[in-house]
Parts: structure tokens; sequence; C-alpha cells
């Protein structure tokens, strides 16, 4: 650490002065495996609590929302900047001696894109911008994040170096090296200069997904449509007009149920550094005329984005990644922070007057999943995703996993004087994070609260009503509504690869991002390896199959569907070690040959499902997976009370099936009794023009083969 500081004074000069000469200081061997900067991790115990206010945006604070509705024109640029994070000019806790400075993000920077009126500086997380239904906004995406090197057209920038970019993985590789399509060991002493062994400094490449989002395709902001401020472009980037250099252009109709959604990075094989480095912020979609009445709004309306980081002993986000892995130097199969971080601040308080508040809240994280607790607050949920839930119901607590978001309402009318202390009961595999913020409740009550509360008894005055309920495809007790027709069941394995420490790839159905690169699927779907490929209108029941391998620690895994939103049915326990024996027995049964490297009867890692994908098993269900029937275990599980409504994101646990019904048609399509609408567009766009994806929402998970494309069909 001194030695980079006596040349360059600090960080902040090495990123204003960096050089090429300043680079080679540095030789590859003194490269840790964290970044191209030296770090020193500051243990997240060391920052003082609950000693930052929480940013706020909207009518409570001075930073307003970006109102979309009226500026439908809007351009959104990536920019490197330093936002005070910390408590700054604070000192540590631990007595190290470290003071606290800003900190190098990437942000989000929202302007009118007639007037270049700047709406929403740039910040961590984005300025929230808010919409109505049915009125298209236009997005302009401007790239301009520098890289860590004196060539960045934008730079050179810091961030890049602090959070390393690993070439080996299969990813957007915007300079075209192919380091992912080859296996190499990068411990090896003859692979120290390998290029392909070095963290990524080229340009930039990022993309914008609205995650959420009712959307053609081609605006969907998929992994491969990424875009670098130079120009490059990946395979499938797309753009309305004549977008200039390390631009796009998006139409975002926004025809669809009034939600809590939010924009975030999804570029291949780096969602996860892009999101780290601050690319997310929430968007929300209004409908006055058919939301609950009376919700606690303006400034009894809060956004809170719960995310967690590290960081370094100069206030600089701090990224390890997993030295022993040999294939893939500058990679973890997960990140955990030990900070906790709302709306960008640590462990923030927030001053509140003894009244009800609506929360949104998203988890925002990589990997960590959060069970939330008010305290003493009576809290109620009334909707989660992007939907609400057709009644508040109370809860203790709010289990969210990454990408999840809840709709709450939260009621401090009784706790006058005190503090509530927003709790997490989830543990962590790395670090634990009890607590995520403070509510204090010492702010005089400015006007009578005239919210609806969720309290009361439906049909009584005062109580939250729903103008026009949701539609329903399950009974939120685990059971299929009589009245709903089932097109198609899918069974899906998701699973990992450990051959560690050689590789550490993570599968949707044992398959690759790239289907033509798993053999099972190749040979059935060799024109481009798209397995998925729903009919529009159709209803389908997916089963989703988490195993994973003996000796290998049980992993929970969000997964998140692109543009069909879905409900969860139930979950159900399996018998994992007589389903894994019966996987693995079927491989080589398959419609191609197993790879020489794998053997007769034994999983193999990437090799896709081991039976033909569209052969129905003895449960009637397509995949190429082995009927799961015989292997259930007891009775089904309903789910919880927050996810019996509209759903993009839900939590497949290991040693279980996740059971949900997946529909290609908008969310507010009405049930008829027996009545199928396959075939039938309702959409208000052409679905069937272009790829949309599904994944785990872990994103470590995500950027390492967890993920695959599919076509919605006629």
């Amino acid at each position: 650490m001194r030695k980079i500081n006596a040349i360059t004074g600090g960080y902040p000069r090495l990123c204003r002065a960096f050089t090429v000469a300043c680079l080679s200081v540095w030789a590859v061997g003194n490269i840790q495996a964290s970044s191209l900067v030296p770090q020193t991790h500051l243990d997240g115990s060391c920052i003082p609590k609950f000693s930052v206010s929480l940013p706020v945006f909207g009518p409570a604070d001075s930073i307003p929302r970006v109102d979309a509705y009226t500026h439908r024109k809007l351009t959104v640029t990536m920019k490197e900047i330093d936002q005070t994070v910390l408590p700054k000019g604070l000192t540590d806790t631990c007595g190290k001696g470290v003071t606290f400075g800003k900190t190098r993000v990437w942000a989000y920077e929202t302007a009118d894109s007639a007037t270049n009126q700047v709406l929403g500086p740039a910040n961590w997380p984005a300025v929230t911008l808010e919409t109505r239904s049915k009125v298209a906004t236009q997005m302009t995406f401007v790239n301009q994040l520098p890289s860590f090197n004196a060539a960045s057209p934008y730079g050179p920038g810091l961030v890049q170096g602090l959070i390393a970019v690993d070439q080996t993985l299969h990813w957007a590789d915007p300079l075209q090296k192919m380091c992912g399509m080859t296996t190499r060991d990068c411990s090896l002493s003859e692979n120290t200069s390998n290029a392909c062994c070095l963290p990524y400094t080229g340009p930039v490449p990022t993309t914008v997904h609205l995650h959420g989002a009712v959307i053609p395709a081609r605006f969907d902001g998929g992994p491969d449509s990424w875009f670098t401020p130079d120009g490059k472009i990946g395979s499938s980037y797309n753009s309305l007009g004549k977008p200039g250099t390390g631009e796009a252009i998006y139409q975002y109709v926004n025809d669809q149920e009034a939600g809590t959604l939010w924009f975030h990075d999804h570029a291949l094989g780096v969602t996860r550094t892009n999101v780290l480095a601050g690319l997310a912020g929430f968007y929300f979609i209004r409908n006055p005329a058919l939301e609950p009445k009376k919700l606690p709004n303006g400034a009894y309306e809060l956004e809170m984005a719960i995310q967690d980081r590290q960081f370094d002993t100069n206030s600089q986000l701090y990224f390890p990644t997993e030295t022993t892995v040999k294939t893939h130097p500058y990679w973890s199969v997960m990140f955990e922070g030990d900070v906790a971080m709302v709306n960008g601040a640590p462990w923030p308080y927030l001053n509140v007057e003894p009244r009800r508040y609506r929360l949104r809240i998203l988890n925002g994280s990589n990997h960590r999943s959060y069970d939330l607790t008010f305290g003493r607050a009576a809290a109620y949920q009334i909707g989660a995703d992007e939907g609400y839930l057709g009644k508040p119901v109370k809860i203790s607590n709010v289990h969210l996993s990454p990408g999840e978001r809840a709709d709450l309402i939260v009621d401090f009318s009784k706790l006058a004087g005190q503090t509530v202390t927003l709790a997490n009961d989830e543990p962590g595999e790395m670090y634990q994070l009890p607590d995520i913020m403070q509510f204090r409740v010492n702010t005089a009550l400015k006007s009578g609260d005239t919210s609806c509360n969720p309290a009361k008894l439906p049909g009584t005055p005062g109580y939250c009503t729903w103008p026009v309920p949701a539609a329903r495809l399950t009974d939120g007790q685990g059971h299929v509504l009589p009245s709903v027709k089932i097109d198609k069941v899918r069974q899906f394995v998701i699973n990992e690869n450990f051959d560690y420490p050689n590789n550490i790839e993570e599968f949707v159905n044992n398959t690759k991002w790239d289907g033509l690169l798993s053999p099972s699927i190749a040979a059935e779907f060799p024109q481009d390896g798209v397995s998925e490929t729903p009919r529009v209108g159709a209803v389908e029941l997916w089963e989703i199959i988490n195993i994973y391998s003996p000796g290998v620690a049980a992993q929970t895994h969000p997964i998140h569907t692109h543009l069909a939103q879905f409900q969860v049915l139930n979950r159900q326990a399996i018998n994992l070690k007589g389903y894994l024996a019966a996987w693995n027995r079927a491989f080589g049964t398959g419609p191609a040959p197993l790879p020489s490297s794998c053997a007769l009867g034994k999983y193999c890692p990437g090799y896709g499902p081991p039976l033909a994908y569209n052969t129905p098993n003895a449960d009637g269900a397509v995949g190429g997976n082995p009927a799961l029937g015989p292997f259930l275990l007891g009775s089904p599980i309903p789910p919880d009370v927050g996810e019996t409504g509209w759903k993009d994101t839900a939590t497949a646990h290991a040693k279980q099936v996740l059971r949900v019904l997946v529909r290609w048609t908008p969310t507010d399509t009405p049930v008829v009794q027996g009545k199928s609408y396959i075939g039938s567009n309702l959409f208000p766009f052409d679905p069937t023009l272009g790829d949309y994806v599904w994944h785990c929402h872990i994103i470590d998970h995500e950027d390492n083969e967890m993920m695959r494309p599919y076509r919605v069909s006629n």
C-alpha cells in the first residue's frame, strides 16, 4: 500500500493521473487476486453503525424522483463518480487510524433528452424513475465508464482496477480474446503473463435490464445486448433510431400493472461486477385508477435498496475473489459483504414520525438473502415484486432473495420516542449482518395520518381496499385453481459443477448458456440450442429441482424470468439421494454420446439433461430429466404470504422442488374456466421477436453459466 501511495499520492490521484508506466510498477506477481490496485480490507465492524442518515429520493428529501410521466424521453448516462458513502470525516472504531473519505463508484445519471436538464444526479443507487401505466418512456442509455488504463476515452478510471473482471469466463469479451473458450491453469508459472489470466482493462461492456418489465425482447437488456464507450457491441445489441457511439435507445412501453421494478446492468459475465460497482436503481409504474386507495404517499412512501459491500482502508469498494480456482482467477462462487448498505449508505438511520409508512424494499445484493424484521413496529405486506397481493397481510418477517421486492406498510404510530431496528435473521455464509438500519421515531407528527389502516377489518371504514383484484392462478395454499388450464409441464434441475478447484460452473438444467455447447441440447436443438420455447398465451407448470453434489454446501437459488411473470404454486421436499442416483444412471442413455471425459451412468457436467428434452417422462413432463414423482417427500408446502401475488423471482431451496405457474400473457388477463389463451398474443407487442432469458439471480452464479435463453413461439 505504501509503495503505490508513494508514487501516486493515493487513490484519488491515481485515478486522475494513472499511466501505463504506473501500472508497470506492479508486475504480475504483485497483483492481488481482488484487484489491480493493492488493497487492505477494512473489517466491516470498524465502520460506525447508525451514523449516516438514509439517502431518500422523492418528497421526503431534497432529491426528487425523476418524473418520467412528464419527461417521456430520458437520457441515462453511466459515469464513474466520487460519492460520500462511508461516514465522511469520522475515523474507524478499531483504532486503525482510518479516516473515511469518498468512494469511487459507477452510477446512473438521468437527464431530459430534449433539454439536457439533469433530473437525477449521478448516484449509487440511481435516483428513482417513476411513470404511469400505458405511458411509454424512451430511454437513451449512454456508456461513459472509464477503463483502468490511460487509453480509456473517459478515464483513466479506478473502479475497474478495484473490481477485477475475469476473462476466463464465458463473457461479453469486447476485445474478442476468446479466453473463455479454452481451459488453462492460471496458477502455473508458465501462464503468469498469459493475457487471459490477467484482469481485463479494456472498454467496459454494459447493458440495462428493466427487471420486472413486460417489454419487447429487443429492449429487454439481455446479456448479449452489451455496448462499450468506444462502440463495440454484443451479438444481440439493438437500438431505436441512430444512437451515438456507446449508446442504445430503448422504448419502455410501461403497459402493465402498477408495481416496483428496478433497472440494473445485465452484461454477459460481468453483471456481478457492474452491479456491485453501483449500476442499479428503482423504477416505479403507477396506475392511480387501479391501485389501492389511500396508501401512505408523498414523504411517507420510501424506497430502500438493501445491498451488502466490503471496503478497504482507503474507503474504496473491496471485491475479493477465490484465489484457489485455477481456471477462473478473478471469480468467486459468491460475494458477501460485511457492511449492510441501504440506498448506498452503511447501516443508516432515518428519523420518522409516529405514523404509517409505505416501504418499497429491494434485495439488490449479489448473493445474500435477508429475513427482515421490524421489532415492535407492526408490518403488513401489500405487494411483492411488481404486483399487489390483493389484500394487506400482517407479517412477522419478510424474506427476500436477490432480485425480490416487498411492498410494505409499517406502522410506527404507537412508538413515539422509540428506536426500531430493521434486523436480519438470515444467517450469512461468510459474514453475519444482524442489523440493517434504524428508524428513529423522534419527529413530531406533522398532520393527522389519513392513510388506510391495514389493521382494520375488510369492509370497515379506513381499511385498505383494492379496486381490482389480481388475476389468480392458484389459491395461495398450494393448489391450482380449477379454472386454470395448464398447457405444458416442464421439469428442470439446477445444479453446480464443483470440479474444485478446476471449475465452479453453475447450470440451469445442466446446460451451458449457449446450449450448442451442451451435447444433449445441441443434438435436439441443433439450430440455436434454445430448448424452452413456450407458446404465447400459454400457462406452463415449471418444476425446478434444486440438486447439489454430495460434499458441497447446499445453495438456494432465486430463479428469475424475464418478460413472463408467474405465481408460486408450492414447494416440496425430495429424496435427493434417490433422485441423484436416478439422474446419474440416466447419463449415457440420452440423445447424444457422452464426451470422452464422462462415464456411463455418472453425472456429466454441462452435458445438458441426461434424457431427450422433448420426450415426456413418467410424470408427463418435458425437460430431459427422470420423473420426480417417485422421489417426492411429504406434502407440498404452500408459498409464503408474500409470494401469493404475481412474481418474477422466487427461491428454489436445496433438496426441494419449486413449482411455479408461468403465464405468457399480461398479468391482468382474466382467468376463464377451462380456457387457454395459447396461441393468442395479448401483449401490446410481438414477444416472439427475439430471445428472453431465465436464470439464477445470485448474479455471481448467473455470470458463470447459470442462465439460459428462451424464446416465445406462436
